[in-house]
């Protein structure tokens, strides 16, 4: 799991650095995010099956919020992960998952544009992306240390 968030990670930072500058496609914003978004996932469930292999948690559903909940409690604390981090996948997969259910989206302006249920403007800009991106980049830093420092302690 932690080599697909860091695949994730590096696929959406690619996106944005290398893609994005010749193309200058606004579509790329939603793959970009959604790159994020999977690999921040990737690497929170990284981190439960960690803490479930070594019995500091027990077994949990594949529902989201109740893992992100979890991830909220016990483990963001014992390990110092920023509130920030989790609000990011929260705000992240939020944003996607009203993007599924919008009947209206559009760009301009290097923003992606969309409706959401409750006919409420919801924007993403390339700006945000970046802002996301280095935010992840982080997280995914820390949670590498957290998982690499213990396999090598064995």
């Amino acid at each position: 799991m932690l080599d697909k968030a860091n695949q994730f990670i590096k696929r959406a930072d690619h996106m944005f650095y290398i893609t994005y500058p010749l193309v200058r496609d606004n579509k790329l914003i939603i793959a970009m995010a959604e790159n994020i978004s999977n690999g921040l996932i990737c690497a929170m469930d990284s981190v439960l099956m960690y803490e479930k292999l070594y019995k500091r948690i027990s077994i949990y559903p594949e529902d989201f919020n109740v893992k992100i909940d979890i991830f909220r409690g016990s483990i963001a604390r014992r390990y110092n992960i920023e509130r920030e981090h989790i609000i990011l996948i929260q705000d992240l997969r939020r944003f996607l998952e009203e993007r599924k259910k919008s009947g209206v989206e559009f760009v301009r302006n290097d923003r992606y544009v969309l409706f959401n249920q409750k006919k409420e403007l919801k924007s993403l800009g390339i700006d945000k992306i970046k802002e996301n991106l280095n935010i992840s980049k982080e997280f995914i830093k820390k949670v590498n240390g957290i998982l690499t420092n213990v396999t090598t302690r064995f």
